[in-house]
C-alpha cells in the first residue's frame, strides 16, 4: 500500500476529525508528527529493516551534503532542505566528501609543483 493511499483511508476513516494540514508525515488524523513520535517511528522502522540505527539530524545532513556532492544545485538543495537562505544551507548543512577534498589538495600540489 503507498503512503498516499493509506493516508486516503485514514482521511476517509476519520471524516470530519481529519486536518488537512498540507504535511506529508502526519498521523492518522493528519497532523504532523511531533519530532519524538516521528523519531521513534523512525527508530522502530530502522530496526523493523534491519539497518544501523542514526539519528534523523544526521540522517539529513548526510542527505544534502551527498545530494550537493553529486552535482544537485544548491538552489535545490537548499530548496529541499526548506530554506530561505542558501548561504545558511551551504554553511550548516552542507560539507564536502572526502574524495572531493583530496581532489582541491591535489590540484593545490599540482599549482605549488610547477
Amino acid at each position: 500500500m503507498t503512503f498516499s493511499v493509506r493516508q486516503a483511508e485514514e482521511k476517509l476513516a476519520a471524516g470530519e476529525a481529519y486536518e488537512a494540514s498540507g504535511y506529508v508525515v502526519v498521523d492518522e488524523l493528519g497532523r504532523p508528527f511531533k519530532t519524538d513520535k516521528l523519531r521513534r517511528e523512525a527508530h522502530r522502522l530502522m530496526a523493523q529493516a534491519g539497518v544501523r540505527k542514526v539519528r534523523l539530524y544526521d540522517a539529513r545532513h548526510a542527505v544534502l551534503s551527498w545530494m550537493a556532492n553529486n552535482g544537485v544545485p544548491d538552489t535545490v538543495v537548499s530548496a529541499w532542505a526548506g530554506h530561505a537562505d542558501l548561504s545558511f544551507t551551504k554553511r550548516v548543512y552542507v560539507h564536502p566528501d572526502p574524495q572531493s577534498l583530496k581532489a582541491g589538495s591535489d590540484k593545490l600540489g599540482e599549482l605549488l609543483a610547477s
